[in-house]
Parts: C-alpha cells; structure tokens; sequence
C-alpha cells in the first residue's frame, strides 16, 4: 500500500489545528502637501515728522563799569583800533540720516493642528470554519448549512459570507 495525504476514515489524525483569520481595520496616515507658504519680508514707508530745536551762537556786548582796576581780560586788550578782534561763532545745521535698528525678533515654526474628526468605514471579511458532512439531514439540528442541499454554498473561501449566514463564528 501507498502513502496517503489523508487520514484514513475511523482512524485517529492527532490534533488538528485551523488558523481562523479576519480582517481588521488598521489607520494609518500619510503627509500630503496641502499648501505652500512663503515667508517674506517686506519694507513699508512712513512719512514722519518732528520738531527739532535749532542753536547758534551770537555775540552780546555788556558794557560793564571798571572798579578798583580790575584786570583786562586777554582778548580784550588786544582789541585796538588798527586791529579789530575777530570771533567766529556757530550755528548747529540739522543732518537727517536714517539708521537701521533691531526692534523685534519673529520666531516661525511648523505646528500640528487638529482640524477636527473625521469618520471612516470599511468593510471587513471574517473566516468561518464549518464542518460539511454531506450525509446529514437538514432537520439534525435545524442548522442551516447543516444538509446536502447546502453543500455548494459552503464550498471554497468562506470571506465575504452573505447576511442570510446565521451560522455562530468560532
């Protein structure tokens, strides 16, 4: 006699183990672009105004009374009427120039934001494991499935079993 594949009938095949598997829905997510930002900087002009005070310098004369002959001043004995004293005197002219100073520091960063729930569906497929004996009547255990009637509908891939299915999922 050969080797079989398949346990002989009546005899005993040890344990038997069937993996069940189903479907589950698994989230993930992916960065898309959305939108493309530009940071500029730009400059505004402002005309301005202000009010400024002026100096110069102009010459007094005060005529002052000699007492107990105080002492001539230098410059001033030197004041003849062939020699005029000259003095130079000043005048403050206003000089605008405009100067480029830090005022404030901008930081910028990307930030996640929620933008609010989103609801998703999807349908998922469960494996069945039923035991077709083709020999059993319908009315055994008034099981759907359970007759030979239903032998082609429990044939192949069991996923995406149909509503009318009430078998129990183990």
């Amino acid at each position: 006699m050969g080797l079989r594949d398949e346990p002989e009938p009546g005899r005993d095949t040890g344990d038997l183990e069937i993996t069940r598997s189903e479907e589950q829905l698994q989230v993930g997510f992916d960065r898309v672009p959305y939108r493309r930002m530009r940071i500029v900087k730009y400059v505004t002009t402002e005309e301005t105004t202000r009010t400024v005070q002026v100096r110069r310098e102009e010459l007094r004369i005060e005529p002052d009374d000699v007492v107990d002959s105080q002492p001539i001043e230098r410059w001033a004995a030197r004041l003849t009427p062939d020699e005029p004293l000259e003095i130079t005197l000043s005048e403050e002219q206003v000089v605008i120039e405009t100067r480029v100073v830090p005022i404030e520091r901008v930081r910028v960063w990307v930030e996640d934001v929620s933008v609010g729930d989103q609801l998703i569906e999807g349908t998922l497929r469960q494996e069945r494991i039923d035991i077709v004996d083709p020999t059993m009547t319908a009315q055994r255990d008034g099981l759907p499935g359970d007759g030979p009637d239903d032998l082609d509908r429990d044939r192949g891939d069991r996923l995406g079993g149909t509503a009318e299915d009430d078998r129990p999922v183990y």
